[in-house]
Order: C-alpha cells, then structure tokens, then sequence
C-alpha cells in the first residue's frame, strides 16, 4: 500500500468534512461569537459561546471542538474552553475574513446540486445549470465582495487601474454581472459626480441590488436586469468604464459579452476585467497553485462550469480559462491595448486591463 498516497486521502477526507463545519459557523455567526466572548486570558464555555448567539450549547460544543482539533481555534487542558489565537483573530472573524475561509461558504451550496451535477455530466443529461438553481449563491458571493473587496476597492483598485481623478470629476460606468450591486454601490457614494450602472442576468440579484439601493437612497445608480451578450442596443460607445468582478466566466459566450463590452466602451474608455488568476495550463496551475488550483477547479465543476455550458453553443470555459485564453478573447472582440496585472490586494485574482 502506498502509506503516503492513504494518509493524503485521509486528509483530503477529514478537510472535506471539515469544510461543511467551517461553512456552519460563518452561517451561524460562531466564529464572531467567539471573538466577541472569548481571549487567550479568558477563554470561553459553549454555553457562553451559544448564548451569545441563540444556539443550542450542546452542538456549539461540538463545533468548537471541530474547531480546536483542526488548530483553527484553540483549547485549554480541560478540553471545555476555547479561544482564538490573536494571530488568527481577523482572519476568520470580523467583516474581513480571510479568502480561503469565506470560499467555505460554498460547500454547501455545491452540495445541494450534487444529485443536478451527476445528471449534466452524463451524456444524455441537461447541458449544464441555471442560475436560479443556486439559490444561496449570490448571497455567499456578496458576502466574499464584502470581505475581500470593500477594504481595498477604493482605495486600492480603482487607483491601482487609473481611474480615480475620472470617477472624481464625474464620468459614465458600467458594472457587468453586477450581482447584488456590491461593488457599485460602494463606489457611488466616493464618486457622487459619476453616474453607475448595474447589469446581471438574475432577476433575484437585480431585485436585492434595488433594494439596497433604496436603503442607501442614492440618485446616481441604476440596476437593469439584462443578459451580458445583448446589452441595450442604443448603448453605443457610451461608458467611460467598464468593470466585472468575477463574472466573465460564468458567461455561456463570454466572447459575446466581450464583444458586447468593446462596443458599448468610449474610444478612449477602459475596460477593467477581475478574473481568477489562472494560466490555461492544468500543469502549470499545479505547479503554480497547488492545492488552491484543485479548489477552483472543483468549484468551477460545481457551479462556474454548468452556468457557462448551459446553452448547444456555450463555450464552457469554466473558472479556470486562465490568462491566455483571456486575453485571445479581449483581442478577438478587438482590443488592440491590454495588460494584465497582479492584484496583491486580491489574492486569487488578476487584472485585465483593456482599451480599444
């Protein structure tokens, strides 16, 4: 038997179960509960721990203990009182948890279609999956824009793509795939002179997006539900800036949207992409990434894959396209100036920075 080969699957074993325990508690708000009751000098009960939200202390109890065999919090000698260690503290409690732990989320969400994915996979099965069977998705992606993005948009990406002097004296955006409408909304109170406009298939994401809209009482954002490859006819060479956030890819024809995109951009506008850093190389992803390749990868066959292959013509590009596969599509829609750029302050990602 090959004895490292058995306890690497031993291991893939427990962290998968694992994951489901993780994505339980950002649910059930446990890792901030802790945070709030608990320190290395104080450490605290279950039932301290379950009081603070609502819970059963019994299965706190068994959660936190999931949590302290795995090192992710710790526990004192009597096995009864935990505590998370200061160096971990913000990455997995507070409005900025760390990447890989609010990609835990999602485990669920990919296990509630497990039953839908065998059927797509099979020759005879549907093509791929609609967004609307991803009930709690788009909630979950809100939450990792929440997390990841709000502490740095600002301040670090839109300066970071050059286009902050723009935003300030007042110009016309388009955010495609908008979601929720995280990213806009956020950027509009900054630049109150520049007007913001949302676009995303799902009707649910457009009608949350409205709502907090609202809540927000801002004049200068609009969300129109719309698919990204037929954006408004009359929308030409009318947008200062184009974004998506982790969308493109989703796309069935993301070459369309593209193209669609190329269309709608100013001459001298700019089309910023954020998209999963990947190389369009299995190897080389493996190479490069390690295990966070086989993440994504799987991720993109739970969810990225069947929305972007659910249509006889999609192109099924998945998570992974990787950087040259976009950048054929960006010069394909006829974008002759593109870079693509790191983002340090987004882990996972890169950036495409495109202009006719």
């Amino acid at each position: 038997m090959n004895v490292e080969f058995h306890e690497k699957l031993a291991t893939i074993a427990a962290h998968g179960t694992l994951s489901l325990s993780i994505a339980l508690g950002i649910k059930l708000g446990l890792f901030d509960a802790l945070a709030d009751v608990s320190s290395e000098e104080n450490p605290a009960t279950p039932d301290e721990v379950a009081l603070q939200v609502a819970l059963k202390p019994r299965y706190v109890r068994e959660w936190l203990c999931a949590m302290a065999c795995a090192e992710i919090i710790e526990v004192d000698h009597t096995g009864g009182k935990f505590w998370i260690p200061i160096d971990k503290l913000s990455m997995i409690s507070g409005p900025n948890k760390d990447v890989f732990l609010m990609h835990m989320a999602m485990i669920p969400i990919f296990g509630s279609v497990f039953e839908d994915i065998v059927k797509v996979c099979k020759n005879d099965g549907p093509y791929g999956m609609d967004y609307s069977s991803y009930s709690s998705f788009y909630e979950a992606m809100n939450a990792i824009s929440h997390s990841q993005h709000q502490k740095v948009l600002v301040d670090k990406y839109i300066p970071m793509i050059g286009m902050k002097e723009k935003l300030e004296e007042g110009i016309l955006v388009l955010d495609v795939g908008c979601g929720a409408g995280f990213h806009i909304l956020e950027l509009a109170p900054h630049f109150p002179k520049s007007h913001f406009i949302g676009v995303d298939i799902t009707e649910s994401a457009i009608q949350q997006a409205e709502e907090q809209k609202k809540k927000k009482n801002f004049s200068n954002v609009e969300f129109v539900c719309l698919d990204a490859k037929e954006l408004k006819p009359e929308w030409i060479e009318k947008f200062d800036l184009v974004l998506i956030f982790d969308a493109c890819h989703d796309q069935c024809r993301p070459d369309l949207c593209i193209k669609e995109i190329h269309r709608v951009l100013k001459p001298d506008g700019l089309f910023a992409m954020i998209e999963i850093d990947g190389t369009s190389n299995c190897y080389t992803d493996r190479q490069e990434k390690g295990i966070a390749a086989a993440m994504f990868y799987s991720a993109s066959l739970f969810h990225c894959l069947p929305v972007g292959n659910n249509t006889p013509d999609a192109l099924g590009l998945g998570t992974m396209w990787g950087i040259e596969r976009g950048k054929k599509l960006l010069q394909d829609a006829g974008f002759t100036n593109i870079k693509v750029e790191k983002t340090p302050f987004f882990e996972i990602n890169v950036a495409y920075l495109a202009r006719k």
